[in-house]
């Protein structure tokens, strides 16, 4: 019982935590983003739609998250910090996560680094009912 308790309390903090602060880099002034492909995400009832996000290191895309009832967030510290966003958007992140309410959305334009990242909700208990993806950037930055 005791081992079943601390398992669930280590699913409740997982991804509320990183190694090192997140700055988000800045992407640079010739980056176009008129063409950049859309990826649209949904944040619902504990999940998020698709779960794993497939993009190419150094495309720029206009990542769109929306949450259509309930409050949720968008948490992927180390994807953000390998990215480099719009500057017009890198205040929609904190720490390393974007904030959401119910019927909100969220627009982001970045250019993803190379990588395999974790993404969860770290509202209490959300990513323990599991509202957890992941985020593959195939290819070198």
């Amino acid at each position: 019982m005791k081992l079943a308790c601390a398992a669930l309390a280590l699913g409740l903090l997982a991804g509320s935590a990183t190694a090192r602060p997140i700055t988000p880099q800045i992407a640079s002034a010739s980056v176009d983003f008129a063409q950049a492909e859309t990826i649209e995400v949904t944040l619902s009832s504990f999940a998020f739609s698709p779960s794993e996000i497939r993009l190419h290191a150094g495309r720029p895309y206009v990542l769109k998250l929306v949450d259509p009832k309930g409050g949720h967030n968008f948490s992927a510290p180390e994807f953000f910090a390998a990215a480099r966003i719009a500057p017009e958007d890198a205040a929609k992140i904190a720490k390393g996560r974007i904030a959401l309410h119910g019927g909100d959305s969220a627009t982001i334009h970045l250019v993803p680094g190379a990588g395999s990242f974790d993404l969860t909700c770290t509202h209490f208990g959300h990513a323990a009912l599991g509202m957890r993806g992941k985020i593959v950037v195939e290819g070198a930055s």
